[in-house]
């Protein structure tokens, strides 16, 4: 008799795998703050835009209310006339547009040319440039970057 081979497949029944999925993570969710520019322009400021200029530059890189008490001891039209406008940015910038003061930063200060005004003077004669006295003015932009208050 021959013997019968029965074939019988074995299969392995293996426990399904768990698999940890994490329950809901709530973690908190950053807002990022919300900047908004504040722009402020003077115009006809009756002082050389140079001069303007050489204020204007040294008080860019720090911020607006350091740069206001900066101001306020150095003794120049240019400071003068530079302080009056950037009190006034800062306060624009506070009611129109609800930022926090203590967040201010200067995007840029500008300072161009405005108009002139011209007039001979006989008495400069042959003095410098044929007795023309040139008046000139400036026009001064300052924006402030802020964060806006919640």
């Amino acid at each position: 008799m021959a013997k019968e081979i029965i074939k019988k497949t074995i299969t392995k029944k293996t426990a399904p795998k768990k698999v940890v999925t994490p329950s809901k993570i709530t973690s908190p969710v950053v807002i990022a703050p919300e900047f908004k520019l504040s722009k402020y322009t003077d115009k006809n400021i009756k002082i050389s835009p140079r001069k303007l200029r050489l204020l204007a530059t040294s008080i860019k890189k720090i911020s607006p209310p350091i740069a206001l008490t900066k101001l306020s001891l150095t003794n120049t039209k240019a400071a003068r006339v530079l302080a009056s406008a950037l009190k006034t940015a800062i306060s624009v910038a506070k009611n129109n547009y609800d930022l926090i003061p203590e967040t201010l930063k200067f995007d840029t200060i500008t300072v161009n040319e405005g108009p002139k005004t011209k007039r001979l003077d006989k008495s400069h004669g042959s003095h410098f440039a044929r007795g023309v006295i040139i008046k000139r003015h400036s026009y001064l932009t300052i924006i402030i970057k802020g964060q806006v208050k919640k």
